[in-house]
């Protein structure tokens, strides 16, 4: 027995001070309806560095388990110091549970040493969990990104995920399915409905429709937005670009009041795809104002969704609209469809040209007495 103690220790002594601090921390995360079990694994090594633990060396032979114990309190504070969690939008404080010991075995020998720590924390929901935001920095003053190594569980579906800390982590109980399909499916959804709810970006569709008489022209117009909106709103969803959404959603509102005026002077749409690609860059960031909110862990496909989704809701629009106003031009005679069109551009105009005046004011002064 004796010779066994001392090879553990020979060979202990012989592993470098540092062998295990690394900083890495595993996180078991098990999310029910009402109820969130938060397990963190930590090493020994790295706790012992920002908690006094009464009579620790660096010599992983030398903790005992009731030294361990006797600084649990500390333990348990400092773990739940580093992580942050949010349910439903909201900062959510989470219980200190018990702690267990992890013993590790120290090949080549069969002798078990007491390595990493097991605490478990444990919140409880008033109200169904839907939404979750898991963050960590755990160690990062004395290691530099340190890996966090995450499995969360929820409604019997399972993922796992390696991040470097600080980090943060967000998952939606509709997105949470690991079949990449079924979260995008949501997102497309969301993506109709942000349109059918925008009420600025309808405008300014309906005011590029009013100065456009021809299809391919439309179509020239409805390309150029899409590739421009969809460019800055994948941009914006990465924090490659970063605008105040105040002065996005003040340019969105100038963008209708530009476009309206100009359907008082311009009768011919060919070239309003350029000026659509500029204005659609500036939609792009309002696009991302509220898909920000709606992004889990991923970010490429909800992006990708959310677009789509975008593009159905203003196909829905164009499809609506378009047609009806071909029919009034088609029922005029040669001689008046010119001057029907342009009494049909002013007419439509000037009640978008107050409804973008109205935002553009509202959102440049940040008073509310707009009624969309």
């Amino acid at each position: 027995m004796r010779v066994a103690l001392a090879a553990a220790a020979l060979l202990t002594a012989a592993l470098p001070a540092r062998a295990h601090d690394d900083g890495a921390t595993s996180h078991d995360v098990r999310v029910g309806s009402r109820e969130i079990v938060w397990t963190v694994d930590a090493g020994v090594l790295e706790l012992a560095r920002v908690v006094r633990i009464e009579g620790f060396t660096p010599r992983l032979t030398e903790l005992r388990e009731e030294r361990l114990r006797a600084a649990a309190a500390e333990i348990g504070e400092y773990l739940r110091a580093g992580l942050r969690l949010r349910v439903n939008g909201r900062d959510a404080l989470l219980e200190t549970g018990p702690l267990e010991p992890v013993y590790e075995a120290l090949p080549p020998t069969d002798l078990r040493l007491l390595g990493r720590v097991r605490q478990q924390f444990r919140f409880r929901s008033d109200e169904e969990i839907r939404r979750i935001e898991l963050g960590t920095d755990l160690f990062t003053a004395i290691v530099p990104s340190p890996t966090a190594m995450f499995t969360i569980r929820w409604d019997g579906k399972e993922r796992q995920e390696v991040v470097f800390a600080p980090a943060e982590l967000r998952y939606r109980a509709e997105t949470f399915d690991p079949r990449w399909w079924v979260g995008a499916l949501q997102f497309v959804r969301w993506g109709v409905h942000h349109i059918f709810i925008g009420y600025d970006h309808m405008a300014f569709l309906l005011a590029l429709l009013l100065g456009t008489t021809r299809f391919k022209d439309l179509l020239k117009i409805v390309t150029s937005f899409t590739a421009a909106h969809s460019l800055t709103l994948l941009l914006s969803a990465l924090d490659v670009v970063r605008v105040p959404g105040r002065l996005t959603e003040a340019l969105i509102a100038a963008s209708i009041v530009y476009v309206a005026i100009e359907n008082f002077f311009v009768s011919d749409g060919r070239r309003r795809w350029l000026l659509t690609f500029g204005f659609g860059l500036v939609h792009g960031l309002g696009f991302s104002t509220n898909l920000k909110e709606l992004l889990t862990d991923r970010v490429v496909v909800p992006v990708l969704s959310f677009n789509l989704g975008v593009e159905l809701g203003q196909v829905a629009i164009l499809a609506a609209t378009f047609p009806a106003l071909a029919w009034l031009r088609r029922t005029s005679t040669p001689d008046r469809a010119a001057p029907l069109q342009r009494r049909l551009a002013w007419a439509g105009s000037v009640p978008l040209l107050l409804l973008g005046l109205g935002w553009l004011v509202e959102r440049a002064v940040g008073l509310e007495f707009m009624p969309l």
